[in-house]
């Protein structure tokens, strides 16, 4: 048996150097693996035997096997050698496709397929991967690597062209041609691609269109394309700001980025725009600057109003005398109609001539009659009544009441004077019988008013249980009573109550002193007053002026008559074929009408004069010549030189001092009241402008100071009291104070001390400061001691009520009421001559006007070039207003020769807010004036003292001093409401009577961001200043003065096409020609550059298109598709060098050629082109199994898998468990030629000893073979 022991010993030797050669040889194979042997001994026994005793049979090849340990690295070229460093196996695909194969060995190729396989045409398997590179394990394909692109050419979308255009460049004008170079100053060419990877030659040519200047500060190109042969047009292109975003116009010129709309409000306004259909605005073309303006009225042509000794109007010629008894005064006659206040229903009043009558009618509302008041505001209103007449409401009874002479026995008379105005006729009545008693007391007042009279009867005078009664028969309108005492009555003497006029009627005056009254009354040409449909009786009251009259008595048979009158250096001459032609054409020739009425009667003709004041007979005889010829000598005039004449009676006004109200330039007060109404701003209560307060302030001028006002004058003078009226004047008010409100004390010039007077306007209520001074005035003058002794003003700049004493004087002001803060007396000083009371508004007072309906701003100016004036709103812009009603005819408003020249259509005179077109602009801004930070702590109460609680405030040219009054208990809004309310008190010094300008609106606010006040005036233009100084603790030390702006807008200009039609764009954003669906434009628009324009300002910079210049559209020929390009400019400069392009490049590509193959560790393979495309063909995953060692081997390094292996699983490189992937290497065999050569000595070794066993084993059988033979 030791023999077949050795023979196994021998085989495995044998075996075991087979392995080992096997390992030498493959030393050099790619991926080899070194075997190894495993041996187990043979033994063998049976159940019975007893082990221990049985010898080994030998040994037994068991297996051979593969030990998978890292072969080391050989690097190569190809990127296609891949090596795995650490564990797995490459996946390969049989070419029959069935089989799966496994290797070590990454020696790979391509096929003519593109695969990527090895030597034996073996597909290395690889999973696809998504866009970043994650490998799909599920999807598994062979690995193939395309030699070109397929569908990868990529369309030119933008182009970048970074240019340097030179500053120096010519501008031209000629028409662009691109075959001549003579029209365009440069241009660029590069290729681009459309989809399929085709290339066309783009060129770019430039045109220098405009060098910037002062009205346009910007540089500008005009740039045309063209792909091949075809121009391409520049696309419709919104502006973008720097940031991109979409730029928004409204009607303004205001610009705005989307991402500028924040509030929901905002956003809603822009989100309903883009449906609209609106007209197309260029960016470029927003260059209409103007001036934000108010809204405006102007009036018709106002003349004569000049600086020059005939020019203005003069306030003297007017007088506080109704118009209607100003008329009758000078010579008018008038109708009275009993009007019923009580008779319910209309009130219809029916003049004009025969052909053209027209009604007035004044309805009832409701149940209630219209008053007498409302029927003459209706008629007086009317301009064709005006024309011809005025309209009063006569009260020809006035009453007295509680007349009392006092309980003395004695027939003392206790009064000193009386007064009255009748019909316009000022009666005073002094130096009464001192002996009077109740009952003669009447009986002397008529009697001395009949007197003065003129003698008439029409007066009557009664005094009945105490009540004086003045009744005029003519039914002139009465006014004015007053009756006053000695300064020695007794106390209980009375003067009465106020008085209480009445027995109202209708009184109709004619404007034409020669219209009679019979002619007023007359019913089918006069005027007729109806009361609720019944036709009202008039009484007639002629006026009692004659007139001067001429008559000429014709005789014979005359066939022409001539009359002659005029300038005797150009008498003029009127004919007539007989005494009537002759007087119609007399009375049509407007020298002659001017001052005389002709007319014919028999045989005579009468010429009368129309003045009753200072015609007479010989006068009119001397002025006017009347001659006659015969048919025998129709060429030969005689002189008519017979005339009968009828001199002007005696005027009795005349007599009686008042003759120059005859003057026919005089006027009547009413002709200044009520001119008209403004409405600014759509206010609820519009403002009543009259001039009539100037005869009272105008009458305390002296009579060397001139009454008359220019058009610039009477313009400030309406602007003044339009700005009062609807400004934030406080009243005056005392109800509060305690009584008296303050005393006054007069030392005469004897040193005689007078009893102190004391001044009570407790029961004042509200009064403006001419009321203020009308009513202490009026206390003044009612006291006998002190009548005519003092003279009252109020000083509008220093705000003081002002007490100027006559006769050198001396006035003493006190007060023992605090509110009045006059502790100690106010004593006018020895060079002193007046006293001055300070006093304005309370703060706790509300203003006239409610604040929501204050306007401030608003200006009168009179355009001397044009004759007109000019009403402007407060504020600028299109939600400013104005309207002007009401203007009242026959007045001073109406008059065009030294008037307001307010004539003209009505609706001329309303400028409503503009909410649809831009006409005006926005809204201008206000003077602001920010402080220091307030030294006090406003959280908490605070102290003003006398030693930093005077202000001194300059706004819009008013200066003055404002004081708050010293308290320690202010808080921050309490101070600032006193500072406010003393800054709005604030008034020029009033000149000439004229109103005084004011301060108005100016809000004082508390910035809490610099903890400082904050002043704003109420006007808001270039006009607007403030200035403000006070104590350092207020922060108003040493700070600048601040003033407001007019803004100014952009008038969007519409774009036009080369037909001079506007372009519109739709809501879709497409550019139409039609203005189809156009309404209005919407809040906000798109704005849009000029196409193909390039725009640098003068630094050189690119303006716009900062985000490229967009192209329409241009399709290719033979059907190969479109191009939409973008060229971005954004890199273009314009510098003072020559043209160059800086930079050039585009997007596009052509289909590429494989020009690179990366492999990554993780198993990527990515794919380069000729045409910038980069490509992931797929992922090299790894094989790994549980038991390597069980894997087939099959030869050329490749294995299958067997069920001891286990089931492969599949891993990207460089996860967990797996190798990672090298490529451009491979992997040697892992084979040690030192160990195998030690491994063949021990192997040789091994045969050599079994062969020895062997030769052993046959020595030993051989001798017991000799030993048996």
């Amino acid at each position: 048996m030791s023999f077949y022991t050795s023979l196994t010993g021998l085989n495995a030797a044998t075996a075991q150097l087979g392995v080992t050669s096997n390992n030498i040889a493959n030393v050099s194979t790619t991926g080899f693996k070194r075997s190894r042997t495993d041996f187990g001994d043979i033994f063998a026994t049976s159940p019975l035997q007893k082990a221990s005793a049985t010898i080994g049979q030998g040994v037994s090849l068991k297996r051979v096997v593969q030990e998978f340990g890292q072969g080391n690295m050989m690097f190569s070229s190809n990127t296609l050698d891949l090596a795995i460093s650490g564990d797995g196996f490459f996946p390969l695909k049989s070419q029959d496709g069935f089989q799966d194969i496994f290797t070590r060995n990454g020696v790979f190729m391509m096929n003519d397929q593109y695969n990527v396989v090895n030597s034996a045409g073996q597909r290395l398997m690889a999973a696809s991967v998504d866009s970043s590179g994650k490998a799909n394990l599920d999807d598994m394909n062979v690995l193939t690597i395309p030699q070109k692109t397929t569908g990868m050419a990529k369309q030119t979308s933008k182009v970048s062209l970074g240019l340097n255009f030179p500053a120096d460049a010519e501008v031209i004008t000629k028409d662009f041609n691109r075959n001549d170079p003579d029209t365009y100053n440069k241009s660029t060419a590069l290729t681009v691609y459309d989809a399929g990877g085709n290339s066309y030659l783009a060129s770019v040519y430039y045109v220098k269109t405009q060098n910037a200047s002062q009205e346009t500060p910007n540089n500008k190109w005009q740039t045309y394309v063209y792909v091949g042969d075809k121009l391409v047009n520049a696309s419709l292109q919104q502006a973008t700001n720097t940031l991109g975003e979409d730029m928004y116009v409204n009607k303004y010129g205001e610009l705005k980025a989307k991402s500028d709309f924040k509030t929901p409000e905002e956003i809603a306004e822009l989100n309903s725009s883009f449906s609209k259909k609106t007209i197309k605005f260029s960016l470029d073309n927003l260059t209409d600057i103007r001036t934000s303006q108010p809204a405006a009225v102007t009036a018709g042509i106002a003349t004569d109003l000049g600086t020059g000794s005939n020019d203005g109007v003069d306030f003297a010629n007017y007088l506080n005398v109704s118009k209607s008894d100003l008329l009758r005064q000078q010579g008018s006659s008038a109708v009275t109609y009993p009007v019923d206040s009580t008779t319910v229903g209309a009130r219809d009043i029916t003049f004009g001539p025969a052909a053209a009558r027209v009604t007035v009618n004044i309805p009832a509302n409701g149940t209630t009659a219209p008053t007498l008041a409302e029927v003459v505001t209706a008629l007086n209103n009317n301009s064709s009544f005006a024309s011809t007449y005025v309209a009063q409401a006569a009260s020809p009874t006035g009453t007295i009441s509680s007349v009392n002479f006092g309980a003395a026995s004695t027939p003392t008379n206790p009064f000193a004077s009386f007064g009255v105005n009748v019909g316009g006729q000022q009666f005073d009545l002094t130096g009464l019988t001192s002996t009077l008693t109740s009952s003669t007391f009447a009986a002397e007042l008529q009697t001395k008013l009949r007197a003065a009279d003129g003698g008439r009867s029409d007066i009557s005078v009664s005094l009945t249980s105490g009540s004086l009664v003045v009744t005029d028969a003519a039914k002139r309108n009465i006014t004015g009573m007053e009756l006053t005492k000695i300064s020695t009555a007794a106390t209980d003497v009375s003067v009465g109550s106020e008085p209480v006029y009445g027995n109202t009627v209708l009184r109709i005056t004619a404007l034409d002193p020669n219209v009679t009254a019979a002619e007023i009354n007359d019913t089918s040409t006069g005027v007729v007053v109806q009361q609720n449909s019944v036709t009202l009786t008039g009484s007639n009251q002629a006026t009692p002026y004659t007139r001067a009259k001429v008559s000429y008595t014709f005789a014979g048979a005359p066939t022409v008559f001539k009359a002659s009158f005029g300038p005797t250096s150009a008498p003029i001459t009127v004919e007539g074929t007989s005494g009537t032609d002759l007087a119609d054409n007399l009375n049509k020739n407007a020298t002659f009408s001017a001052d005389y009425v002709a007319s014919y009667s028999g045989t005579a003709l009468t010429l009368t004069a129309k003045d009753p004041s200072n015609a007479n007979a010989s006068s009119i005889s001397g002025a006017v010549k009347l001659y006659s010829n015969t048919a025998l000598a129709p060429t030969t005039f005689t002189e008519i030189n017979n005339p009968g004449t009828s001199a002007v009676t005696n005027n009795p006004v005349l007599a009686n001092g008042v003759a120059s109200i005859l003057d026919t330039t005089k006027k009547s007060v009413d002709d200044l009241k009520n001119l008209f109404s403004v409405n600014i701003d759509n206010a609820i209560d519009p403002v009543v402008v009259g001039l009539d307060h100037l005869l009272e302030s105008m009458s305390h001028l002296s009579t060397s100071q001139s009454k008359k006002l220019s058009g610039a004058q009477i313009a400030d003078e309406l602007t003044n009291v339009i700005s009062r009226a609807y400004g934030d004047e406080k009243p005056f008010n005392f109800s509060t104070v305690g009584t008296p409100t303050f005393k006054l004390s007069l030392t005469k010039s004897n040193k005689t001390v007078l009893p102190d007077l004391p001044i009570d306007l407790s029961g004042s209520k509200d009064m403006r400061s001419e009321d203020l001074v009308r009513e202490v005035q009026s206390q003044i003058d009612g006291n006998s001691q002190y009548s005519g002794l003092v003279d009252v003003t109020y000083d509008t700049q220093a705000q003081k009520l002002v007490f100027t004493p006559t006769d050198n004087a001396k006035v003493t002001v006190s007060s023992e009421q605090s509110a009045m803060d006059l502790s100690d007396p106010l004593v006018q000083g020895v060079n002193d001559s007046s006293v001055g009371l300070t006093l304005s508004p309370s703060v706790s007072t509300s203003p006239y006007r409610a604040l929501n309906e204050q306007r401030y701003g608003m200006k009168v100016e009179y355009d001397s070039v044009k004759q007109t004036f000019v009403f402007k709103s407060g504020t600028t812009g299109d939600n400013s207003g104005i309207a002007i009603t009401n203007i009242r005819p026959g007045s001073l408003a109406t008059q065009t020769s030294k008037g307001l020249g307010m004539t003209g259509d009505p609706a001329n005179y309303t400028v409503a807010p503009s909410t649809i077109d831009a006409l005006r602009g926005i809204t201008s801004k206000p003077a602001v004036l920010t402080g220091n930070p307030l030294a006090v702590n406003v959280d908490n109460n605070f102290s003003v003292d006398s030693t930093n609680n005077q202000f001194v405030v300059s706004v819009n040219g008013i200066t003055g001093t404002v004081v708050v009054p010293p308290k320690d208990t202010y808080t921050l809004g309490t101070f600032m409401e006193a500072l406010q309310n003393g800054i709005n008190n604030l008034q020029s010094q009033s000149k000439n009577g004229l109103t005084a300008e004011s301060v108005n609106g100016v809000k004082v606010s508390y910035n809490s961001a610099s903890s400082s006040l904050e002043f704003t005036t109420g006007t808001a233009s270039t006009d607007s200043y403030i200035k403000v100084t006070g104590d350092a603790r207020w922060g108003l030390d040493g700070l600048d003065a601040q003033f407001g702006t007019t803004t100014t807008w952009i008038k969007p200009t519409a774009f036009k096409d080369e037909k001079g039609a506007t372009v519109y764009i739709d809501g879709f954003g497409a550019e139409s020609s039609t203005a189809t669906g156009f309404d209005t434009l919407p809040a906000w628009s798109p704005v849009y550059f000029d196409k193909g324009e390039l725009t640098f300002d003068t630094a050189g910079n690119l303006v716009s298109p900062k985000q490229g210049a967009q192209l329409d559209t241009v399709y290719l020929p033979n059907g190969k598709g479109a191009l939409t390009i973008n060229i971005d400019y954004s890199k273009s400069t314009q510098f003072a060098s020559p043209f160059s392009v800086l930079s050039q490049s585009q997007d596009g590509a052509p289909e590429g050629d494989l020009v690179g193959l990366a492999i990554a560790d993780d198993g990527l393979v990515s794919a380069s082109f000729s045409n910038g495309a980069q490509k992931s063909l797929g992922k090299v995953v790894l094989v790994n199994f549980s038991n390597p060692s069980g894997l087939r081997q099959i030869g050329d390094t490749n294995y299958y898998k067997t069920s001891d292996s286990g089931t492969p699983k599949y891993g990207e490189a460089g996860s967990a468990g797996f190798g990672t992937v090298r490529s451009g290497a491979t992997e040697r065999a892992n084979v040690d030629l030192t160990q195998e050569l030690v491994d063949l000595i021990t192997e040789q070794r091994n045969f050599q000893a079994n062969a020895k066993a062997m030769e052993t084993s046959t020595s030993m059988t051989q001798t017991i073979i000799q030993i048996r033979n």
